[in-house]
């Protein structure tokens, strides 16, 4: 008789706890604590507790909404951005969800992005310079001192400005204006004349577009030109790159493909990069990058940077590129490593510094570099500074 009660106890205990399990997540109790803990600021509370509420199926827009907050407060961008866009999945319409977004995406350092929620913003909810469809953007410049170990290689000097231009709050181009300068003495570069003292002073010039297709899909075009005298030899290079870019909250990925011809040879560069934001901010992050080239036989690199917040305002940024490469394309065909040698090594760090609009930088890389048609090596030291300004 005893096991009988016994047994009857705990088929009711288990009866009775799907019911106890409702009541503590129904609409009422969410609504309820969700608010409260908001009204008190304790936004990793809430987090928690509002994640919980949703796998116990109780999802609603007010609930978002606080925990889209929540998240933004601890500096959580990309769980904000996961949030807010559940909001706009019933309300596409919400300011709240898109003034969040925009600003998650901004100190995400993702503006062009960003800008697709503009637009529904109301006027005065932004700077007014925000509301614009065309405006100047922004602007940069940069300098890079280079010393190789062998004196057959002068000392390399690369020089840079640029402009971001906004046309509309989903087309944005940046363009570049650069100048690389170098002497080299190659007495195996018979056709040459003078090849013991060739005078490099290459100019370039970059123009990078970038369409949003929506809130999250944007298309990237891109085009290098580079004029390059080699005494009695001139060379008109020309790369053109077309890809697309997929922003998620704590990822982003983008695919492109390169073609053009680089000192009358053409080339060929297909990349796949993968952005990481680990805590969903600027506090870590990483990118990574495969690079496969054609150019006389295949080739692949994998580039990896990662970045990582030191103090206020202040970012350490590591990178290091495996696998021999010459006339190679980095950061959407920007940089155009087209160097007689290939480089067999590349790695360096960089320190980024904010100021209020301002960012300033100050790198140093490494090189081991092979010499034209030989196994013999040097290195190469070079010393970046640049200034950069958000408007």
């Amino acid at each position: 008789m005893r096991k009988l009660i016994i047994t009857g106890w705990i088929v009711l205990l288990f009866a009775e706890l799907p019911v106890i399990a409702q009541n503590e997540f129904s609409f009422t109790r969410v609504d309820s604590l969700s608010y409260s803990l908001y009204e008190r600021g304790e936004w990793k509370s809430l987090l928690l507790y509002g994640k919980k509420a949703i796998t116990n199926q109780q999802d609603f827009l007010l609930l978002r909404l606080r925990l889209g907050y929540a998240a933004f407060m601890l500096k959580n961008y990309s769980e904000a951005i996961k949030q807010y866009n559940a909001v706009l999945k019933e309300d596409s319409y919400n300011s709240t969800a898109h003034f969040f977004i925009y600003w998650s995406r901004m100190n995400l350092n993702q503006p062009e992005i960003a800008m697709v929620e503009v637009k529904l913003l109301a006027p005065g909810v932004l700077p007014e310079n925000k509301y614009q469809p065309f405006a100047l953007s922004g602007a940069e410049a940069e300098v890079s001192f280079k010393k190789a170990d062998s004196a057959s290689r002068g000392k390399p000097l690369y020089a840079r400005v640029g402009i971001g231009n906004r046309f509309s709050h989903s087309f944005h181009m940046q363009q570049s204006l650069a100048t690389y300068q170098q002497t080299l003495n190659e007495p195996l570069f018979t056709a040459v004349s003078n090849s013991d003292k060739i005078n490099i002073s290459q100019f370039e010039y970059y123009n990078r577009m970038m369409i949003n297709l929506d809130r999250r899909w944007q298309l990237k075009t891109a085009y290098h030109y580079l004029y390059t005298p080699f005494n009695n030899f001139t060379y008109q290079n020309h790369l053109l790159l077309a890809g697309v870019k997929y922003y998620g909250g704590y990822f982003d990925i983008q695919a492109d493909a390169i073609i053009g011809r680089l000192t009358d040879t053409a080339t060929k560069q297909y990349n796949f990069q993968l952005g990481f934001y680990p805590f969903g901010n600027l506090n870590l992050y990483s990118f990574s990058t495969a690079s496969v080239r054609q150019r006389h036989g295949s080739a692949f690199n994998f580039r990896q940077v990662l970045g990582v917040k030191v103090y206020k305002n202040t970012w350490l940024e590591g990178n290091v590129t495996m696998g021999k490469f010459q006339n190679f394309a980095e950061n959407d065909a920007l940089y155009v490593y087209n160097s007689v040698d290939p480089d067999k090594i590349k790695a360096g760090i960089s320190g980024y510094f904010m100021f209020g609009k301002t960012m300033a930088q100050l790198g140093y890389t490494f090189e081991q570099k092979e010499f034209f048609s030989t196994a013999n090596t040097y290195n190469q030291h070079s010393i970046t500074g640049g200034l950069s300004w958000k408007f």
